[in-house]
């Protein structure tokens, strides 16, 4: 960065310099104030963003992502920059419907908060967010002096893996310390130790996706998932098992003493990729202990209210608009706060495709039914006055119930058919691994069929 600078400051007035740097400059928070300046001043020409999975540099790691950055003089000002993302090799940059040129105002609209850049594979992918954007608000907008923040988002990393790790307690242990097992939680007298849920047992609206077994023989990643089966997921009273757990007492301590307060939390998986089936993945999930790689974002809201923004998390649309703005491996708070999201009065209007109930009914229905599906989540279920308490899982009507929130929160977001029809097309590992499973077009058709019926 110091260099980066440095070549900034000899550049000569009419001048231009390139430098090949990371692509993280244009797009991290810690180059924020560097990356809005060169925007703002009209001093970048270019910025080629490269992956190396074609191995330009062949020892270094096929992931790791580079750019191209040209500056230019101060007399040589450059009112829009040219963009390209995600190439792989100089014949990338000449198709022209790579290129996208931005102005510090259009920062401004996709990252109002930090004025980094989005990264857009195509010029339909910048011209769609922008609509979105234009829009949809951003679920924090530091700018405002008051309702920037219109849920009250707080977000919380509960336990780090590694500073953390003294208070972490196996199965073992606390069996030889004269505690009982009762679900997933151990019991001695008054004392309780809570599960600590790990990111990886974790799937959208599904809390009990995994449990963690630990490999002792493996040197490096001990903790590996053992999936939970169909029957399992029937079963109202199997819950994920964990590898550590978490005395009840420092869970309360996290959250200032609040823990009466909790029936669920609300997270979402931070370790991710714009390359993944699916980069915002995010559920409800007991009163637990949870590490660092799955944040909480607790908010003072009633809990149907809380779970329409889960909702608007787990939906394409939302997942499409988080795809354009994630450049590494990590969903950072900043990321999250500027992502186009519906503010929590939204919820009050009457759905357009059901006027007999308002969009926090519908919507909260539905997920309530994806989300209370074992004896664990009871009090959620309380707290949300869902009469069922238990929703059976079934595979075919969660995927019905998915469908229905996708198409709702496309139409909410303002996109038309056509553009519908764009962005499950950007989902391409979703597509294929719903094929091999269900059959050709089953999620697709799913959704745009449900589209269709909701008919404004």
């Amino acid at each position: 960065m110091l260099f980066t600078e440095l070549a900034r400051q000899v550049v000569s007035p009419n001048g231009r310099i390139g430098l090949l740097v990371p692509s993280g400059i244009a797009t991290d928070d810690t180059t924020k104030h560097f990356f809005g300046d060169l925007m703002d001043k009209k001093a970048l020409t270019a910025l080629y963003d490269f992956e190396n999975r074609d191995r330009i540099f062949p020892d270094i790691d096929g992931r790791f992502k580079f750019s191209v950055l040209l500056m230019n003089g101060r007399d040589r000002q450059t009112e829009e920059a040219d963009f390209v993302f995600f190439a792989r090799s100089i014949d990338d940059l000449k198709p022209r419907d790579r290129h996208i040129t931005l102005s510090a105002r259009d920062l401004k609209i996709f990252n109002p908060n930090t004025h980094t850049c989005p990264i857009f594979r195509t010029r339909t992918d910048c011209q769609l967010t922008k609509r979105i954007y234009r829009n949809i608000p951003i679920l924090v907008d530091q700018n405002r002096k008051s309702g920037g923040n219109p849920w009250g988002v707080r977000f919380v990393r509960m336990f780090d893996q590694t500073n953390n790790a003294e208070l972490f307690r196996s199965a073992e242990i606390l069996q030889s310390d004269g505690f009982r097992l009762e679900g997933n939680r151990w019991i001695r007298r008054k004392d309780i130790y809570l599960p600590l849920y790990e990111a990886k047992m974790v799937q959208a609206f599904d809390h009990r996706a995994a449990s963690v077994i630990v490999e002792g023989g493996n040197w490096m990643r001990q903790g590996q998932t053992d999936d939970t089966t169909l029957v399992a997921h029937q079963n109202p009273e199997f819950v994920a098992l964990p590898r550590f757990w978490v005395a009840e007492k420092e869970v309360l301590r996290v959250l200032g003493g609040k823990g009466t307060a909790f029936p669920a939390f609300v997270g979402f998986k931070d370790i991710t990729s714009p390359t993944n089936q699916r980069t915002m993945i995010a559920s409800a999930i007991p009163f637990a202990a949870v590490t660092n790689h799955f944040p909480l974002m607790l908010m003072n809201l009633p809990w149907r209210r809380q779970l329409c923004l889960l909702a608007n998390l787990n939906t394409f649309a939302f997942d499409y608009a988080t795809r354009q703005k994630i450049g590494g491996v990590t969903l950072n708070f900043f990321i999250v706060e500027q992502l186009p999201t519906l503010p929590p009065d939204r919820y009050d209007e009457k759905c357009d495709w059901d006027k007999k109930v308002t969009l926090e009914k519908w919507i909260s229905d539905r997920v309530l039914k994806l989300s209370c599906t074992a004896d664990d989540m009871r009090p959620l279920a309380t707290a949300a006055d869902f009469k069922e308490g238990v929703h059976k899982w079934n595979e075919a009507e969660r995927s019905k119930l998915r469908a229905e929130l996708d198409a709702a929160y496309f139409i909410l977001y303002g996109l038309s058919r056509e553009e519908v029809e764009y962005v499950l097309n950007q989902f391409q590992g979703v597509v294929k691994e719903d094929e091999s499973h269900r059959g050709p077009g089953s999620t697709r058709e799913e959704i745009l069929n449900a589209y269709d019926g909701m008919g404004l």
